[in-house]
């Protein structure tokens, strides 16, 4: 047992219930698999209960013959073998089954219904207000190449829709790493000439962890807005503007009253967040 480290697969997690004990959890769970195949038991983030098993086949067997325990509590693995793929720039009047169909025509096959994202507003008041932005989980297929955007014409209006895996290194376009860490780009591929971009701590989404809104702090209204967002802006190299999978819309947000209530910058906050979306590996700038 002391040498026995359990992989993620061969956990199973559970949302934790008030009127519920750990080890009501586990003697449920040891009622459909026997207590000798328990291995690890315990609460974790997030309110759940996460349990490891001997065998990623008992995991299998479990969440599909006893999807629910005591309470009727869901069972799910904790290790999600789906990939999360996020729509971005997505208009809100657009119904969901006009992008399922879209994703299906591509070859890969959805593992959950499409979900609007929210868009981030820490403020209670507002914290249910949604972005323009949707996922849904689909079934692994290396062999698909995700096209970088969709036109997708709906009500008799195109629609540029962005689509990116919530996995993927945006600076080599490969899985199984973050762009921060990226062994496939060496210093001597940045560019010398810095730009200006709003600095902020990478933030990994992993793909088992539950879905939730990200938390950013909404612009300060109060005293000088316009120093205190002129203070986050540091100077990085172009190759390092990749470093964080938060979505462009995110890394903007505090930036949004500033664009759209001045007069000095040519574009508005959604015209800048479009542009850089459309901008990100495109060679020539100009024509975009």
């Amino acid at each position: 047992m002391a040498n026995n480290f359990p992989t993620k697969e061969q956990a199973v997690v559970i949302t934790a219930v008030d009127t519920l004990h750990l080890q009501d959890y586990i003697v449920a769970i040891g009622n459909v698999v026997t207590p000798k195949n328990i291995l690890f038991a315990s609460r974790i983030s997030k309110n759940r209960i996460c349990i490891n098993l001997t065998s990623k086949s008992l995991v299998d067997d479990l969440v599909t013959m006893h999807p629910s325990i005591k309470a009727d509590v869901g069972i799910r693995r904790l290790l999600n073998p789906a990939r999360r793929l996020i729509l971005s720039n997505v208009c809100p009047s657009v119904p969901h089954i006009i992008f399922e169909n879209r994703i299906k025509s591509l070859g890969l096959v959805p593992m959950s219904p499409i979900s609007f994202m929210r868009a981030g507003i820490k403020d209670e008041q507002y914290a249910l207000i949604l972005s323009f932005r949707r996922y849904m989980y689909v079934q692994p297929d290396d062999s698909i190449i995700l096209p970088d955007s969709l036109v997708l014409k709906y009500d008799d209006t195109n629609y540029r829709v962005f689509l990116t895996y919530d996995d993927v290194c945006y600076k080599c376009k490969t899985t199984g790493h973050y762009a921060n860490e990226c062994p496939n780009v060496t210093s001597s591929n940045q560019d010398p000439n810095p730009t200006v971009s709003i600095e902020e701590t990478p933030r990994k989404r992993q793909i088992d962890d539950d879905v939730s809104s990200p938390e950013i702090s909404p612009l300060d209204l109060s005293g000088d807005t316009s120093s205190k967002v002129n203070n986050t802006l540091k100077k990085k190299k172009t190759s390092d503007s990749c470093d964080s999978l938060t979505p462009t819309l995110d890394l903007l947000l505090p930036a949004q009253d500033l664009l759209n209530n001045t007069e000095q910058y040519p574009l508005n906050f959604d015209q800048v967040v479009g542009f850089l979306d459309k901008a990100s590996g495109v060679n020539d700038i100009l024509s975009t």
